[in-house]
């Protein structure tokens, strides 16, 4: 069973049995998505996977609780499109590790980051090494922009081509209209892609292996990266299905997995 720390009482959190547990710890961003998509794009998608999680999921023999959703993250990139708010990178490792060592004080020594804002994973990668020690427990970091999460599915229904799925783009376009379709206009979606240069060198690209330091207004005009003109619905409830399986699947092998040494 997967709780939510927010519905748990004082006395239900400190009787827990805390060997054997994991709190996730979700961050999301609130940054624009061009002109189709809400702000709260990240944080709305990444709310209604863990509603689907934990109403799905079962972990025997095991504490499992979900703290309060950081909806706001390290969104610096996006600062120059309105509606766009952001951490600094200090910012946002600070609150973290306060959020973190407010839970470690309580004897919960196991967490696992839920990232769904591509702007987060570097500072989360780092700054889970550093918790490790400062706080002396273990941390994971699971983060589906960056990695090979989505693969298997968008093998099977992307339309979009490589650089289709980035931002506000045919996946996050198509989770919203399966989540919240009231907040999508696809009257105003407009596919955008970054500089030929950008996209086709050989070793310098916004996928790398050199990757450079850019900002959004560098690399598209109105705010999306990606083709939203071939999202759907459909599309949509098979990529959530898709994530809530797939990460109750991982969850159980990271409950699985003990990396602390005395």
């Amino acid at each position: 069973m997967i709780r939510y720390w927010i519905e748990c009482t004082t006395e239900e959190l400190a009787e827990m049995d805390k060997s054997g547990s994991l709190v996730f710890v979700p961050i999301g961003a609130i940054e624009q998505h061009g002109a189709h998509l809400p702000v709260g794009t990240d944080s709305l998608i990444l709310g209604r996977l863990l509603e689907r999680l934990a109403a799905s999921a079962s972990f025997p023999g095991h504490t499992v609780l979900i703290g309060p959703l950081i909806p706001v993250g390290k969104s610096n990139e996006h600062a120059d499109f309105a509606g766009t708010i952001s951490f600094s990178t200090r910012t946002a490792m600070a609150v973290l590790t306060d959020y973190c060592a407010s839970i470690r004080r309580h004897g919960f020594d196991r967490f696992i980051f839920i990232n769904s804002h591509g702007g987060n994973t570097d500072l989360l990668n780092v700054l889970s090494r550093d918790l490790r020690i400062e706080l002396d427990a273990e941390f994971f970091v699971f983060d589906w922009w960056f990695t090979t999460f989505w693969n298997d599915i968008l093998a099977e229904i992307q339309e979009s081509g490589d650089y289709g799925v980035f931002h506000a783009c045919e996946l996050e376009t198509s989770l919203m209209l399966a989540i919240r379709p009231d907040l999508v206009d696809m009257a105003k979606a407009q596919d955008e892609y970054p500089d030929p240069h950008l996209m086709h060198n050989r070793h310098v690209s916004i996928k790398g292996p050199i990757i450079p330091g850019w900002k959004t207004k560098d690399v598209s005009n109105k705010g999306v990266i990606g083709a939203p003109s071939f999202a759907s619905a459909e599309k949509g409830a098979r990529f959530l299905d898709y994530a809530a399986a797939k990460l109750g699947e991982m969850l159980a092998e990271v409950l699985s997995t003990t990396y602390r040494k005395a």
